[in-house]
């Protein structure tokens, strides 16, 4: 079970779709404000697919920076308990 204090660094956001036909792809899940990509109970960083409807290719990045920062503060946090 999560901590409060962490729970909020957790937040679901838009559905993601197929920008050719619409079809649902995932949904939008921020971590401390870093935007991943959720697919089912798969929490994405990095995705180059193809969409299962139509075949539009697919692309998600979360640019390295990004996701290195947020390791950061995460472990400095569990550095402060």
């Amino acid at each position: 079970m999560m901590s409060e204090p962490a729970a909020r660094l957790y937040e679901c956001g838009d559905v993601v779709t197929c920008p050719k036909c619409g079809q649902g792809i995932g949904r939008e899940f921020a971590i401390d404000g870093v935007v991943f990509l959720e697919c089912g109970n798969v929490i994405v960083h990095r995705m180059d697919a193809h969409c299962k409807q139509c075949g539009e290719p697919l692309y998600w990045v979360v640019p390295d920076i990004k996701l290195r920062r947020l390791i950061k503060r995460v472990l400095e946090a569990r550095e402060r308990k």
